[in-house]
C-alpha cells in the first residue's frame, strides 16, 4: 500500500508498506487518520452556514487595524473557479462583511473575495497593488483604472512545511500560501460592444503601458482580467488581477517565467522555446494579447451576449496546448479572408482586420530577425538576450496600431456624441 499526499505544490508519495506484514504500523496510521480535524486534511476553517436557504461559508479573523473582520462567502451564488489539482486554484465569490461595510460603506454591486494559492517566492499581489497605487497618484491614465483592495489576509501555513518535516529535497520550490483579498465587485468587459468596448479597451492599454514603464509588468492580459465600473455616469475600465505580475526591481527576476492565458498569449510566448522559459516576456507580448482579446470578444459575443457554440470559431483555442494554439492563431492571421465578419458594424470589422494586418506584419518581422540572427551567429538559439527589454520601443510598437486608419476611424466613431 502507498499513501499519496496532494496539495497545490504537487504530490508526495510514501514508500510502499505491506499492511499485512506490518499491521501495527497500518493500525497506527488508521488511528491517526480517524482523529484528523479539517485543518489536518488541509481544509481551511471556513464554517459552513445556511443563509436564506443557500450554502455559505463564514470566516472571522482578528485584524490589527479593524479588530474582528467577519466574512460571509456566498459560495452558492455566482462565482469564478479555476479547477485543477495543482496551481493557484483561484476562486472569486460574492462576500459580505459588517466590519468592511462599516469602514467603506455599501458598494453598488457589492464586494467579492478572491482566494488563491500564490507562490510563496513571488512578490504578493497586495505588495504589487501597493506599487500600482503609488503609480496611480501621479498618472491620470492609471488613476481610477486599477482595482481597489479593501482588505487582505495571508494565511501563515506554507505548503513547504510538510515537505521540510519529511526531509524532501528543495522543499521550498513551488511552495504556495493561501491569500484572501476583498475588492468591490466589477463588471466584465464581455458585457460591452462596439464603441463602449473599444473605449474600455483603450483605457486598459493606456493604463497598462504606464504601469509597464514604471516597472509593473502585468503579464496576463485576458478577458477575465479586464473589468469596468460606473463613476459619475461614466464607464471606467479596470486592469485587474496582478497575482501573476512582477516588478522590475523584484530580487528574483521572472522575465522568462511562463505566465498568461493560452488563447490570448502572444505567438512568441506559445512556442516550444517559450514553454522552456527561453523567451523573455516583453511589453509587445502584452500588447499583442490586448489585440487577441479584442478579436476573441468580437468573435464570441454579440451585443454583450455569448453566441451559440456553433458560431464561436475561436473556442478551440482554449482547449489545446500552447504550441498547437500558436499554429491555430498563425493560420488565423493568414486566413482572415475566409472568416465571415462576426460584427455587424463595418468599422469594428475593419478595425479587426487592421489589427490582424499589424500582427501579421510584426510576426513576419520577428521571424525575419530570428533568421538573420541564426545566419549571423551559427549555432545561436532563438532566445532573446537580456538587452531586448531595454532596447524595446514600447511607444513605437503601440503606434503601429494607433496610426492605422482603422484605429483612427473607430476612435472618431467612439468619441462621437451620442
Amino acid at each position: 500500500m502507498w499513501i499519496w499526499y496532494y496539495d497545490r505544490q504537487g504530490i508526495i508519495q510514501c514508500s510502499g508498506i505491506n499492511f499485512i506484514q506490518d499491521l501495527p504500523r497500518f493500525m497506527v496510521m488508521l488511528y491517526a487518520l480517524q482523529r484528523f480535524k479539517l485543518h489536518d486534511w488541509g481544509r481551511n476553517n471556513f464554517l459552513p452556514v445556511q443563509v436564506g436557504g443557500k450554502q455559505c461559508h463564514e470566516f472571522k479573523i482578528e485584524d490589527k487595524d479593524l479588530g474582528l473582520v467577519d466574512l460571509l462567502l456566498h459560495t452558492s451564488d455566482e462565482r469564478v473557479t479555476r479547477y485543477g489539482l495543482q496551481g493557484r486554484a483561484t476562486n472569486v465569490v460574492p462576500v459580505t462583511s459588517e466590519a468592511l461595510t462599516k469602514k467603506y460603506g455599501n458598494f453598488q454591486d457589492g464586494m467579492v473575495a478572491k482566494m488563491f494559492w500564490g507562490e510563496a517566492s513571488r512578490t504578493s499581489e497586495p505588495n504589487i497593488l501597493y506599487k500600482v497605487k503609488e503609480i496611480a497618484k501621479v498618472h491620470n491614465t492609471v488613476r481610477d483604472h486599477i482595482p481597489e483592495l479593501l482588505w487582505h489576509h495571508t494565511f501563515t501555513h506554507f505548503m513547504s512545511a510538510i515537505r521540510e518535516a519529511l526531509g524532501v529535497p528543495d522543499f521550498t520550490t513551488g511552495s504556495r500560501v493561501l491569500y484572501i483579498l476583498i475588492f468591490p465587485k466589477l463588471r466584465p468587459i464581455t458585457e460591452l460592444h462596439e464603441k463602449e468596448l473599444f473605449d474600455m479597451w483603450c483605457q486598459y492599454i493606456l493604463c497598462h503601458i504606464i504601469l509597464w514603464k514604471d516597472g509593473v509588468y502585468h503579464r496576463d492580459v485576458s478577458p477575465p482580467n479586464l473589468m469596468w465600473y460606473w463613476k459619475d455616469g461614466k464607464r471606467m475600465g479596470v486592469l485587474n488581477d496582478y497575482d501573476l505580475s512582477s516588478l522590475a526591481d523584484d530580487p528574483c527576476p521572472r522575465g522568462n517565467e511562463l505566465t498568461g492565458t493560452i488563447p490570448f498569449m502572444a505567438l512568441d510566448l506559445l512556442s516550444a522555446e517559450a514553454q522552456r522559459g527561453e523567451v523573455k516576456h516583453l511589453y509587445r507580448h502584452d500588447l499583442e494579447s490586448f489585440m487577441w482579446v479584442f478579436i476573441w470578444i468580437c468573435f464570441t459575443y454579440r451585443g454583450g451576449v455569448l453566441l451559440p457554440a456553433k458560431l464561436r470559431p475561436l473556442d478551440r483555442w482554449a482547449t489545446i496546448n500552447a504550441v498547437t494554439c500558436a499554429e491555430k492563431k498563425s493560420f488565423f492571421l493568414f486566413d482572415m479572408l475566409n472568416y465571415v465578419s462576426p460584427h455587424p458594424h463595418p468599422l469594428v470589422w475593419r478595425f479587426i482586420l487592421g489589427c490582424v494586418f499589424v500582427l501579421n506584419t510584426n510576426e513576419n518581422h520577428q521571424s525575419t530577425l530570428r533568421l538573420e540572427k541564426l545566419l549571423r551567429e551559427p549555432g545561436a538559439t532563438e532566445q532573446s538576450d537580456d538587452s531586448d527589454e531595454e532596447q524595446e520601443d514600447m511607444d513605437g510598437f503601440l503606434r503601429m496600431f494607433t496610426n492605422t486608419q482603422a484605429w483612427i476611424q473607430l476612435s472618431e466613431f467612439s468619441n462621437a456624441p451620442q
